[in-house]
């Protein structure tokens, strides 16, 4: 990496770019009071706190190691420009601003695709004929849970996470173990234990279970290697993230009734049968959180509402998946962010379809769906995952998928009378708002990448329109649902048959941005893109 002079304020252009990245984020205290909770329960809180702490400096040694000494060589600077990149440096993970295709703001080198989880150097092409040329090699290289070193001049050795990063793993399972024993919540406590063992062995399969198993718990924790976003190289490598919060009961528990019908919603999705599996005594509990803190991946750059999880294909196929919404970060979302982008891009007659209900239930049916669908590629005998398959076009498939596979479940839940028919032009109005906040994060990040496409697939299929003198979306109600439908039997089978050219294809016709869309996006400029949330917590 370049060398970093903080401090140079005289550089005029540079503190602009800053400023101009800071514009971007609008920051939204979360605060929490947790001075009257019982003694026990603060005292485990702030256990739990700590450990996620330590998973976060595993993260950024994950995603890029020169971001560490560049964050702590501004963190006691007072200047004004080393105070902003400090913000941005944490904001982001390190140099690179993960809402513009991350390209560097400090130095020009860019960040190595495959972060530091591979060397520097390797490229996918070497890395997969190293791969198929080393059979033996093939599942510790492909492990999601280790990185991959060189050693010497022409071989690749994999390294456990539980050894690259001991020096966080210890710390943070030995924390989770002191949590454990201040809960009186027997289900939390296997679950903490569990977990605090799997983090130094990487043998997470029984602790996801448990955390899928979690009843009657207060507090909620998600911690772990998850989300493959930061391998840009093939897909495969997990991040560490975590996040603490304090559960919901009342909301939780209304969403019970969407987890009855996982199996009717696979049967029901529009790939064909042969590709479809069953989802027969699987689980899917659901639950609503206030977060308190969260770090890795889910704290730096994009800050996702709402998560489905864990990603172990084996998980999947045997027990299920758990849907954690954050109620908070998703109320300032929509406050701050969509709301402003649908009065100013939307169709004045639609705009009031833009509803915290609608956009509710939307990110609610994509999570939902990303349990359905594929998970090992047809005729693979469950070796090959899709994930694998379709490499680094993965990230964005399935964040696609779960978006129009959930609306085509929208259908099925009308019918069923789960959801009100009433409310059928609020979750789409709100759809389409929620893609413009979304590709607003550039169409190089997985999730902008899926929306542009869908913008351009429903535009061309006439399931939204766009007026040509008031410059104004909206959506088309009679088309949308067909044009969804379609969309999601094209994205189903490209994961079901693993047909990287065939997705390869896709993104090269769908993922352009058109002249119409930028036009659209520059109106926006005034408004922020993304929820920056400031955590503090009050403990006496």
């Amino acid at each position: 990496m370049a060398s970093v002079q903080p401090g140079c304020t005289s550089d005029p252009k540079a503190l602009s770019d800053v400023d101009e990245r800071l514009s971007r984020l609008v920051r939204v205290p979360m605060d929490f009071d947790a001075s009257n909770l019982p003694d026990q329960e603060k005292e485990m809180l702030r256990l739990l706190v700590e450990a996620g702490k330590q998973i976060h400096e595993a993260y950024l040694m994950q995603y890029y190691p020169p971001g560490v000494r560049l964050r702590d060589s501004l963190r006691t600077l007072r200047d004004e420009e080393s105070t902003k990149l400090f913000r941005l440096v944490v904001r982001n993970g390190g140099p690179f601003d993960k809402m513009d295709h991350s390209v560097p703001f400090v130095g020009s080198t860019p960040r190595p695709e495959g972060g530091g989880y591979y060397p520097e150097d390797l490229t996918p092409t070497e890395f997969e004929g190293y791969v198929r040329d080393h059979p033996a090699k093939k599942n510790s290289l492909m492990s999601p849970y280790t990185v991959v070193r060189r050693s010497g001049a022409a071989d690749l050795v994999a390294v456990p996470f539980h050894e690259e990063y001991h020096n966080w793993m210890k710390p943070a399972s030995e924390l989770l173990m002191k949590a454990s024993s201040l809960t009186e919540n027997p289900s939390l406590r296997k679950y903490l234990v569990s977990r605090a063992e799997a983090l130094l062995t990487d043998d997470y399969y029984q602790s996801d279970i448990d955390w899928i198993d979690l009843q009657g718990n207060d507090v909620d924790i998600t911690i772990g290697p998850y989300e493959v976003y930061d391998d840009g190289l093939m897909a495969i490598k997990a991040s560490y993230e975590v996040t603490v919060g304090v559960k919901d009961k009342e909301a939780s528990d209304r969403l019970t009734i969407y987890t009855q019908h996982l199996e009717q919603l696979e049967q029901n999705l529009p790939h064909d049968a042969v590709y479809k599996r069953s989802t027969k005594g699987l689980v899917s509990p659901m639950v609503v959180v206030r977060d308190i803190y969260r770090g890795g991946d889910i704290a730096t750059g994009y800050q996702p509402v709402a998560a489905n999880l864990p990603n172990d294909p084996r998980v999947h196929t045997t027990k299920g998946t758990k849907k954690t919404f954050w109620k908070n970060m998703m109320d300032a979302r929509v406050g701050e962010v969509i709301l402003p982008i649908g009065r100013e891009l939307m169709a004045s007659d639609q705009v009031p379809y833009i509803t915290p209900q609608g956009i509710f239930n939307f990110v609610l049916l994509h999570e939902l769906s990303h349990a359905l669908g594929p998970r090992y590629v047809h005729g693979s005998k469950d070796t090959v995952t899709v994930n694998q398959a379709l490499k680094d076009l993965y990230p964005a498939l399935e964040e696609g998928k779960a978006d129009v596979a959930g609306l085509h479940s929208l259908v099925y839940f009308m019918k069923e009378g789960v959801i009100s028919k009433e409310m059928e032009r609020e979750h789409y109005v709100s759809y389409l708002a929620s893609l413009f906040r979304t590709i607003r994060f550039g169409t190089g990040e997985a999730h902008g990448q899926a929306a542009i496409c869908q913008i351009n697939y429903l535009w061309e299929k006439g399931g939204i329109h766009l007026d040509p003198s008031s410059k104004k979306w909206s959506v088309r109600f009679e088309q949308i649902g067909p044009a969804i439908a379609e969309l999601a039997r094209e994205w189903l089978t490209i994961q079901a048959t693993g047909d990287y050219a065939r997705a390869e294809k896709f993104f090269g016709e769908w993922g352009r941005t058109p002249k119409e869309v930028q036009e659209a996006l520059d109106r926006l400029h005034h408004l922020p893109v993304d929820v920056e949330p400031v955590y503090s917590i009050r403990w006496n």
